[in-house]
C-alpha cells in the first residue's frame, strides 16, 4: 500500500476511535442521567400518593372491587395527586387486576406497560416508545394495607427528554460525518505536503542513477526532508567528484603506458624494416606490431572514457547522422540480412563527432543482437520540449538483472571486446544533458530510449 491510502486509512481510523470513544459515552451518560432523575421523581411521586392516599376506601375497593361509587372515589383521590410529568395513576391488586386509574395515558398503553408489576419485576420500567412518538416510563410500588391486602401503585411519567436525545444523537451523527470530511480532507492535504517532496527526492535519486552529472536539486525546504535533501545533495557531488578523481587517474595511467608505447611501436617498426630479409624474424615483428596495436586501441579507448575530447556544440540534424551510421555497418547488415528502417527527424545542439559514435555504438550493438533477417528500428519524436530517440533490435534480448549493469565500465555481455562502448556512450549522453535507458525482453528484443533537452 502506498503512503497516501495509509494516511487517509490512519486518519479516518482515528476520527472514528475519537468520535465514537467521545459521543457513544457523551450519550449513554446524557441519557442514563436524566433517566435516573424521572426515576427519582416517579418514585417519590409513589410514595406520596401512598402516603396520602385514603387506605380505608382502597381496602373496601379491594375487597369489592364491582362498588363504582368507592372506585370513583379513589380515583378521584388519585387525580388530585397526579402532578407535572405525570401521565396517569392506577392502583392493582395482587392478581394484577386494575382496581382504579386516572390519568391521560390510552388503555393499551398502559397494559404495555405492566409487565414488571404482574411478575414483580423491578421497581421501574424501561423506556417506551408511545405510537405517537413520545415516550414513557412507569414506577411501581408495593403497598400493604391495614387488614393485610396487598396492592400495587403504578405510575407513569413522561420522558421527553428522549427527543432531546434523538436529537442529540442525530446531531452527533452529522458531526461524525462533518469530522469525517474535514478528517479526509485534511489528510489529503497533508499527504500531498508529505508526498510532494518524496516525490520530488525520487525524482531526484532517479537522475542521479541516469546521469551522475544532473544538476544537484535544491527543494529549499527547511525540515527533515531539507535535510535529506542536503544529504542527498552532498552525496550526489561526492559522487561525481569521485568519478571524476577516478577518470582523471584512470586517464594518467593511460596516457604514461601511451607514450612509452608510441616509441615501442617506432623501435618495432625500425627493428622490422632491418629484419625484414629474415622471414621468421619479420612474422615475429608484425604479431608484435598487431599487438601493439590492439594495446594502442584500448588505450585510446580508456582515454576517450576517461578524459573525452572537447565538443564542438553545433546544430546537429540528429536523422543525418543516424543515416551516415547505419551507412558504415550496411556490408554487415546486407550480410546478416538485416532490414532497416528509420523514422521522424529531429535537431538537437551538440558535438557532431560525439553523436555519430553514439549512434553508431548503439547500431553496432543492434546488429550485433539481431538474427540473421532480422530487423533494427530508429524512430525521432521531437514534438515535446524533449527529443526522444528509440532504437530497437527483435534480437535476443538482455537478462532483467543485467539490464542496469550494461552501461558500467568493463561490463559486457560478450566474450570479445572492453567493456567501454556503453559506458563511453553513456558519458557522451551525460555530457548533452541527456538520459539513456535500455527497455529489454529476453527473446522478444531491446530498446535503447535516447532523451535530449531541446532547448
Amino acid at each position: 500500500m502506498k503512503l497516501r491510502p495509509r494516511i487517509l486509512f490512519l486518519v479516518i481510523t482515528l476520527l472514528l476511535v475519537v468520535m465514537t470513544s467521545l459521543s457513544v459515552p457523551l450519550y449513554w451518560y446524557t441519557r442514563s442521567a436524566l433517566e435516573d432523575e424521572l426515576d427519582l421523581h416517579l418514585l417519590t411521586t409513589l410514595e406520596l400518593v401512598a402516603a396520602n392516599l385514603k387506605t380505608e376506601l382502597v381496602a373496601l375497593l379491594v375487597t369489592e372491587p364491582e362498588l363504582r361509587s368507592v372506585k370513583q372515589a379513589v380515583e378521584a383521590d388519585l387525580d388530585e395527586q397526579v402532578v407535572s410529568r405525570i401521565e396517569a395513576l392506577a392502583i392493582y391488586n395482587k392478581e394484577g387486576f386494575r382496581l382504579a386509574y386516572t390519568g391521560r395515558l390510552p388503555q393499551d398503553q398502559a397494559r404495555m406497560l405492566l409487565s414488571f408489576s404482574k411478575t414483580g419485576q423491578g421497581k421501574v420500567s424501561e423506556i417506551y416508545q408511545r405510537p405517537d412518538g413520545g415516550y414513557l416510563k412507569a414506577a411501581m410500588l408495593s403497598m400493604t394495607l391495614k387488614k393485610g391486602e396487598s396492592i400495587f401503585l403504578v405510575i407513569w411519567g413522561g420522558a421527553g427528554f428522549m427527543s432531546v436525545i434523538d436529537q442529540m444523537l442525530g446531531s452527533l451523527l452529522w458531526i461524525t460525518l462533518l469530522a469525517l470530511v474535514a478528517g479526509v480532507g485534511l489528510a489529503i492535504i497533508f499527504s500531498r505536503s508529505l508526498i510532494q517532496p518524496v516525490t520530488q527526492l525520487t525524482g531526484y535519486t532517479a537522475a542521479i542513477r541516469h546521469n551522475i552529472y544532473s544538476k544537484p536539486q535544491d527543494l529549499g525546504r527547511r525540515d527533515e526532508f531539507g535535510v535529506l535533501n542536503s544529504a542527498l545533495m552532498e552525496m550526489h557531488c561526492e559522487i561525481q567528484e569521485n568519478e571524476q578523481r577516478n577518470k582523471e587517474l584512470l586517464s594518467g595511467i593511460a596516457h604514461e603506458i601511451k607514450n612509452p608505447l608510441g616509441g615501442i611501436e617506432i623501435y618495432t617498426g625500425l627493428l622490422e624494416e632491418e629484419l625484414k630479409d629474415n622471414p621468421e624474424h619479420s612474422e615475429y615483428l608484425n604479431k608484435i606490431m598487431i599487438e601493439l596495436q590492439n594495446l594502442k586501441r584500448i588505450i585510446l579507448e580508456y582515454l576517450d572514457y576517461a578524459r573525452p575530447p572537447k565538443s564542438n556544440v553545433k546544430p546537429q540534424k540528429i536523422d543525418t547522422i543516424v543515416i551516415d551510421a547505419a551507412r558504415i555497418l550496411a556490408p554487415e547488415m546486407e550480410q546478416k540480412k538485416i532490414r532497416f528502417k528509420l523514422e521522424g527527424t529531429g535537431t538537437i545542439s551538440g558535438d557532431e563527432s560525439k553523436l555519430r559514435r553514439v549512434l553508431a555504438n548503439l547500431l553496432k550493438n543492434s546488429l550485433e543482437a539481431a538474427a540473421e533477417g532480422g530487423k533494427i528500428g530508429v524512430t525521432i519524436d521531437d514534438s515535446g520540449s524533449n527529443l526522444v530517440m528509440k532504437i530497437s533490435d527483435d534480437g535476443e534480448g538482455i537478462d532483467p538483472e543485467l539490464q542496469e549493469r550494461i552501461f558500467q565500465p568493463h561490463f559486457s555481455t560478450r566474450d570479445r571486446g572492453y567493456g567501454l562502448g556503453l559506458a563511453i556512450v553513456r558519458n557522451i549522453i551525460d555530457e548533452m544533458n541527456g538520459t539513456i535507458v535500455v527497455k529489454s525482453v529476453v527473446g522478444q528484443g531491446t530498446d535503447f530510449v535516447l532523451t535530449f533537452p531541446m532547448k
